[in-house]
């Protein structure tokens, strides 16, 4: 509630995106996803990047894409659980950061086919939906926005799988069991 209140948002759903905004990040593929998403779907629906960098916002969807910038942390991590779904479209992570945060705010998230370390995590956990092509974004988005028992069990499979796996003890435990390896 707070950060739709900070915003103006209301009750809008919104895709966020967070991370640094550029091409290699493929944020231009999330963009042109999202305008042809509304131009095919009337539904109340709004894209809010947040981080560095510069993107190209198409006049068609000015109203639509709300560009943030930089957001202190307590504003990230109010968008994560307000948000209807994070989006990863990168192709080239070694890991997310971002997919862990949006999980431990118990929120699904949507990453591209083209990337298997983040398609793997959504495979592993059950934790999101991925795409490859418009059409499946599209679906991926729809079945999301319209299924939301089922996007907060996504959330909280990703959320476990992050305590499980990621948790300072977890990650303490791993190293200690390697270093006794050696």
């Amino acid at each position: 509630r707070r950060f739709r209140k900070k915003y103006g948002l209301d009750d809008e759903s919104f895709i966020l995106y967070a991370g640094r905004k550029d091409c290699g990040k493929n944020v231009d593929t999330l963009i042109k996803y999202f305008c042809e998403y509304k131009r095919r779907n009337d539904v109340r629906l709004k894209l809010i990047p947040i981080g560095g960098g510069e993107i190209e916002i198409p006049d068609m969807c000015k109203n639509d894409i709300l560009d943030l910038g930089f957001v202190d942390k307590q504003d990230k991590y109010d968008a994560y659980a307000a948000a209807g779904m994070l989006c990863q479209p990168s192709k080239n992570e070694s890991f997310s950061i971002v997919i862990m945060e949006s999980w431990l705010c118990k929120r699904p998230v949507l990453v591209h086919e083209m990337c298997e370390v983040t398609k793997s995590f959504v495979i592993q956990t059950n934790g999101g939906l991925y795409f490859d092509s418009y059409f499946e974004f599209e679906g991926a988005v729809n079945y999301i926005l319209s299924h939301p028992d089922v996007a907060l069990q996504m959330g909280e499979n990703g959320c476990a799988f992050v305590n499980d796996n990621f948790s300072w003890d977890k990650i303490m435990e791993k190293y200690i069991g390697f270093f006794n390896e050696l």
